[in-house]
């Protein structure tokens, strides 16, 4: 005896059920991707890593001027952190990028060197502004975040520059 068949039946209210739950998978699914790690390499991985340098001996070297400037004492000590927290700061976007951290005594050691007299003021602000440029430039070739990291660090070193070390 035939057993009868009921057509398949998809009410409104079950269509719009279907449709919201495949956008949300699709969304779902295209978050996770986008939010994977991001494998840099090359030209924007040395950049970055030019950056982490210098952010790591403008501060050693406002540290050190620091320590012979007495009236500019604390201001090199605001200029050392800030390009502490910066130096920072592109070290976990490296990290963040490549999934390996960066190996900070391979970059402490190109810029450690034997002792020599700390920077004057304006030597200082010399090596602000071209870290301030050089961050800039760098900025234009990149986009999303590392491009507002760089941008801010441009800006933070421009104000270092012109206005805390004034």
């Amino acid at each position: 005896m035939p057993t009868p068949t009921v057509p398949f039946a998809l009410s409104r209210r079950g269509l719009f059920r279907l449709a919201g739950a495949a956008v949300l998978s699709a969304t779902t699914v295209s978050t996770m991707v986008a939010c994977g790690r991001e494998e840099i390499s090359g030209p924007a991985l040395d950049t970055l890593t030019a950056q982490l340098r210098a952010a790591r001996a403008d501060a050693a070297d406002a540290t050190a001027a620091a320590a012979v400037i007495a009236d500019y004492a604390a201001a090199l000590g605001i200029v050392a952190a800030q390009r502490t927290e910066h130096a920072d700061a592109l070290d976990t976007e490296i990290t963040r990028a490549t999934g390996t951290s960066t190996d900070t005594s391979s970059v402490t050691a190109t810029t450690t060197q034997a002792p020599t007299t700390p920077p004057d003021l304006a030597a200082v602000r010399e090596m602000l502004t071209a870290s301030a440029r050089s961050a800039a430039d760098a900025a234009r070739n990149e986009s999303g975040y590392r491009a507002g990291l760089l941008g801010s660090i441009s800006a933070s070193c421009t104000v270092s520059a012109l206005v805390v070390l004034a």
